[in-house]
């Protein structure tokens, strides 16, 4: 049943597409590490990984985040230390994908051939959303990675059940619920799936799975605590709007559809011809071709919105269509071993495989043209921001993730406060701080950053007169004022 063919002809047709994939991932690396266009989340996570452990610790237990991402992302800032944290960031977001390359051409090729090898990397490496995600400093890849290499090595327990693979796939498994809570929740699809392979056709590994899934539970059992305590938070401060039929269809050609956007917030992916096209390839592949560990993969992914949906619908909307991306890496090589399965029908194959290039090479033009008008609106901002500011002078914010971004990237050579409640005097307060007064008195200018949470006001009738500080605001949803107050 899970036998390839390994003709020559195959294998030179896979070896053709993983370099085509490389071309992509090299394409996506050059503008990824040249164009450093960030955004609200990833300036949040250069901040979050430049604390010390112990504050990201403390601040991780209010974050909505795992911290396993941050904790890596730490690693490389040290390592790194003589680049941009921003150029870091990048690095640390593309190293996954490479290990995904890396499993193509070794595990992948292994158990599928060379064909499957080289459609499965050309996918990861060029398929929607793929691109953006393999440089946005956020956890994305990585959970791509944990549970892709979870779903690649569970066909070893498929195929011949050995301790080596149940114990890598527990560890990739306690990775990848440290590192996104829908990672998490594919990676609980993926137990499923298993579970009901073992139950028809090899009962005796059940105790295995058993035990692989406690120890799974109890190393996150210091971290379901924390869940419990962010989730009044969440259901009374999340920003995701309602989930409509809009909303499940804007997930199909997320997924499907070359982007032409980087989805940021409540923004929905409109139908598309070519999405169109993909969403019936991928029906007539399940339906032409067999294949029960494709199948499963298929499954698994659609595990993940079917639960978020659920849930949403049941408590409070938290699922995002880019909460797809953990477990899109299992679709992706479902549908290459489906389309391995074709290659004996070469019309249908290249026709397929044509539909293929033309949605990643529309993707990959869109993906050049995103980042670099991101990196003129970063760099427009960031030298606006300096010029105003400048630095060595004390910068009061009223909300702290604009305090977090700024104190960590935008304007780090500065001081800065926050505040989020009876802003104007607590500013007044702290301007009596004899090490304010000093900086204040060694020639240190004062701006309060305004978030929109203090009625201005109330700054007049506190005796603090302020000047609003026009700036070039190019970052996409980071709206905030300028003010110098005078002293």
């Amino acid at each position: 049943m899970f036998k390839f063919k390994n003709s020559s002809d195959e294998n030179t047709i896979g070896i053709l597409l993983f370099m085509i994939g490389a071309v992509f991932l090299l394409i996506t690396t050059y503008i990824g590490l040249t164009k450093i266009g960030l955004w609200y989340d990833e300036l949040y996570s250069i901040a979050f990984s430049q604390l010390p452990v112990s504050e990201m610790l403390d601040l991780g237990s209010r974050d909505v985040h795992p911290l396993l991402y941050y904790l890596i992302f730490k690693v490389f800032i040290k390592i790194f230390s003589f680049l941009d944290v921003a150029v870091v960031g990048k690095i640390v977001s593309l190293i996954p994908i490479y290990l995904i390359g890396i499993l193509s051409v070794t595990k992948v090729k292994k158990d599928f051939g060379m064909l499957t090898a080289g459609l499965f990397f050309l996918c990861i490496a060029m398929m929607p959303q793929l691109m953006l995600y393999s440089v946005e400093i956020r956890m994305y890849s990585w959970a791509l990675f944990f549970v892709t290499a979870s779903f690649i090595y569970i066909y070893d327990i498929y195929k011949e059940p050995n301790i080596k693979s149940w114990i890598i796939l527990t560890l990739l498994t306690i990775c990848s619920e440290y590192t996104h809570y829908f990672s998490g929740v594919a990676s609980f699809g993926l137990y499923i799936v298993l579970f009901v392979h073992l139950f028809r056709n090899n009962k005796s590994q059940i105790k295995y799975w058993f035990i692989s899934a406690l120890i799974g539970v109890i190393a996150f059992i210091p971290w379901i605590f924390i869940i419990l305590g962010q989730i009044s938070n969440i259901e009374s401060n999340y920003w995701i709007a309602p989930i409509t039929v809009n909303t499940l269809i804007s997930y199909v050609y997320f997924i499907l559809s070359p982007a032409n956007v980087f989805i940021q917030s409540n923004e929905l992916v409109s139908p598309t011809i070519l999405g169109s096209i993909m969403l019936i390839i991928c029906i007539y592949l399940i339906y032409r071709v067999k294949d029960e560990y494709a199948v499963s993969g298929i499954i698994a992914f659609l595990i993940v919105p079917i639960i978020g949906v659920v849930v949403s619908q049941l408590t409070h909307p938290f699922f995002h269509q880019r909460f797809l991306i953990p477990a899109v890496g299992c679709l992706w090589l479902a549908f290459s071993i489906l389309l391995t399965k074709l290659h004996d029908n070469k019309k249908i194959f290249y026709i397929i495989l044509t539909v293929m290039l033309i949605i990643g090479i529309i993707g990959c033009v869109n993906f050049i043209n995103i980042q670099s008008q991101d990196a003129v609106d970063t760099q427009t901002e960031y030298e606006s921001l300096n010029s105003v500011i400048g630095s060595g002078n004390i910068i009061f914010n009223d909300f702290f993730p604009t305090y977090f971004e700024l104190q960590g990237y935008l304007l780090k050579d500065n001081q800065h406060l926050c505040f989020v409640e009876n802003i104007s005097g607590n500013i007044n307060e702290s301007l009596k701080d004899p090490g304010i007064q000093s900086k204040i008195a060694s020639g240190a200018k004062v701006y309060y950053i305004d978030g929109g949470y203090e009625d201005i006001g109330s700054f007049n009738s506190s005796g603090l007169t302020l000047h609003e500080i026009q700036f070039d605001q190019t970052i996409k949803n980071n709206t905030f004022k300028i003010y110098m107050i005078e002293i």
